[in-house]
């Protein structure tokens, strides 16, 4: 019985420094690697610790089987010297199928609910994602800081601006958001002075964060209307709406069309006050200026004209401008030696003007006040956008 009871202490001394002994050093020194490969540090996640815990766990068992029935055995071969030394090694042997059963069973329990606990294998919780950044309000945003630096306007401009206030002289950037999916577009031009007129720029809606390089206190802005359905834009040379002095009328199917860009755009040198409905034999052009009006080009020798010529909309030529339909007309005068063709131009003004309640353009354009205002620089081009509203 007493060298029963020393095998057994030995035994289970054994055990329990076989599996706390690597356990305490691997705390201290490193993880021992199991035959499965499975190795952990102390960057380990926790469901990989368990899974080497586990693995761990069931090779300690079946080794333990492993030692009992080698033990058993040797007990078996010293039976005939040892008294109840066969007896022992047949508990030994009881034992051991015993925990192979309680092992194998486990296992078996472990994978029949689970399958995929038989490599104890537990995913990592994904971390939670940072709330969805919502979306940039569409619209037109002004920066007093340049490259569109933070901080980032809270609200976008959508309508025009007659007088920007603290951000006057102070606009370094400007930056469009456009929402296709909700079919919101902007457009918008900038002004050195109050009210729409000045030195100008357009801002070109399909560039992001555009430099300003010279001061700006106005900004008109326009939500863009990609199928206008108005009459179009007529412009006279005498005063309210008055056709006797000749028209010139630009369709809406001039101002957008599938084969045109997005606006309409006219060198005021190059249009003449013609009209279809104007044509005959002795009209052959269509122009809608009375023939004493019209432009000579050619006297006989005692000074009476002989040869007249349509005149153009350029200069002061334009004396009114009816608008049917939601447009907006930018007069430019564009320096072909100082401008570039991306802005700024030397002068703008935008029509229909704010004091125009009925946003159906002026009855009068007084070019005097313009010519003073803008050292002689009268318009020579003319833009045309389609918006939602004028």
């Amino acid at each position: 019985m007493e060298y029963k009871k020393v095998i057994n202490i030995f035994f289970v001394v054994f055990i329990v420094l076989f599996y706390f002994s690597n356990s305490a050093m691997a705390l201290e020194v490193q993880y021992p690697t199991l035959s499965t490969g499975a190795s952990i540090t102390s960057n380990t996640p926790l469901p990989e610790y368990f899974k080497y815990v586990f693995d761990f766990g069931i090779f300690v068992g079946f080794f333990a089987v492993f030692l009992t029935l080698v033990f058993a055995g040797v007990l078996y071969l010293l039976s005939p010297a040892v008294p109840n030394a066969l007896s022992i090694a047949k508990d030994r042997v009881s034992g051991a199928i015993t925990g192979l059963l309680i092992l194998t069973t486990l296992y078996l329990i472990i994978t029949t609910i689970n399958p995929a606990l038989k490599i104890f294998k537990l995913d990592q919780l994904d971390p939670i994602p940072p709330p969805p950044t919502p979306p940039q309000q569409a619209g037109v945003y002004i920066y007093n800081q340049s490259n569109c630096a933070p901080p980032v306007p809270e609200t976008p401009h959508t309508t025009n601006v007659a007088d920007l206030g603290p951000l006057t002289n102070r606009v370094n950037a400007v930056d469009i958001v456009q929402h296709p999916n909700e079919n919101l577009y902007y457009i918008s031009v900038l002004y050195n002075s109050p009210n729409f007129w000045g030195k100008c720029q357009y801002i070109n809606p399909n560039s992001s964060c555009i430099p300003i390089k010279f001061p700006v206190a106005s900004a008109s802005v326009y939500q863009y209307d990609p199928s206008p359905n108005g009459e179009g834009v007529t412009l006279y040379r005498k005063s309210f709406y008055n056709r006797d002095g000749g028209w010139y009328k630009v369709l809406n199917s001039d101002i957008h069309n599938e084969d045109s860009s997005d606006f309409y755009v006219a060198d005021l040198t190059e249009l003449k006050f013609t009209d279809s409905s104007a044509i005959s034999k002795d009209n052959p052009e269509g122009c809608t200026v009375p023939k004493e009006e019209r432009d000579c080009t050619l006297w006989d020798k005692k000074g009476v004209c002989v040869k007249w010529e349509c005149p153009s909309l350029a200069e002061e030529n334009i004396s009114s401008m009816e608008i049917k339909g939601n447009y907006v007309v930018l007069f430019v005068y564009f320096d072909q030696l100082l401008d570039s063709e991306e802005g700024p131009w030397s002068f703008c003004q935008a029509f229909p003007t704010e004091d125009d309640i009925n946003k159906d353009g002026p009855k009068q354009i007084k070019w005097e006040s313009v010519r003073n205002i803008s050292t002689g620089r009268l318009p020579n081009f003319m833009i045309i956008f389609s918006v939602k509203q004028k």
